[in-house]
């Protein structure tokens, strides 16, 4: 099973030393120009991957 991270650790790992003092920075800014991080669904999430190769759709996913 595969461990799931918040989005504060995936902010932090994007920087070398895991920096989680700007990461929060970054949450805070985004929160401040109405920007909300939310959980994606499971159920979207199948619904790209059952999405045939050659359709005519665009996938953010």
């Amino acid at each position: 099973m595969s461990r799931k991270f918040t989005a504060r650790e995936v902010i932090a790992r994007s920087y070398p030393t895991w920096d989680y003092a700007m990461a929060d920075r970054l949450i805070a800014w985004l929160d401040d120009c109405g920007y909300v991080i939310v959980e994606k669904q499971q159920a979207l999430a199948a619904a790209c991957v059952a999405e045939e190769p050659g359709s005519q759709t665009i996938s953010a996913c």
